[in-house]
């Protein structure tokens, strides 16, 4: 089953929606994002305490009232393991954890993920995440391994800001500016 969905970026923090029924350049705001919650979504937070400027860390606990579920996420090791801390947070404020793959390469898919008992509808599955019947199977990555999506996403994302600056009809000042993502 697919239950629609998509990461937003709010306020510069990334953020799982699922089943909304709002744009999401509708919601560039935590408030605004309290405004147009549905009874239908589902709103989680990924990799938390992933040290990264688009990850919510602290600014989780601002927010926390938002949010139906913490991630377990794919991308850690035995020794480098950032989910340890948003285990703690969801057992201390009563979240459940969602395992998810975070899948910007191929071989990330189903590396992490969650058997949920319910129904097989998205109505269904929805609630029983918030009842906590999730299971996650998960099995952490070598340091091979996770150096090796890190450095493909960032070449990746760096090949692709490269691409921008260099598009024809801007000029050097703007190609700078839209390469750095400075909106």
């Amino acid at each position: 089953m697919l239950i629609p969905g998509a990461e937003a970026t709010i306020e510069g923090r990334h953020v799982l929606l699922y089943n909304f029924d709002v744009h999401v350049s509708a919601i560039q705001t935590f408030a605004r994002l309290r405004r147009f919650k549905g009874p239908d979504w589902l709103v989680v937070a990924p990799h938390p305490f992933f040290p990264a400027p688009s990850s919510l860390g602290k600014r989780l606990l601002d927010e926390i009232d938002v949010f139906d579920a913490i991630e377990w996420s794919h991308f850690y090791t035995p020794k480098v393991d950032f989910n340890r801390k948003a285990a703690a947070l969801a057992r201390e404020v009563g979240l459940p954890l969602l395992g998810t793959s975070g899948s910007h390469l191929a071989r990330q898919f189903g590396t992490t993920y969650s058997l949920v008992q319910s129904e097989p509808t998205v109505a269904c599955v929805l609630s029983a995440i918030r009842k906590h019947q999730v299971q996650i199977v998960s099995h952490p990555l070598t340091l091979r391994a996770m150096t090796l999506i890190a450095a493909e996403i960032g070449l990746r994302d760096g090949w692709h800001r490269a691409k921008a600056a260099l598009r024809p009809g801007l000029s050097p000042p703007e190609r700078v500016h839209d390469a750095l993502h400075l909106h």
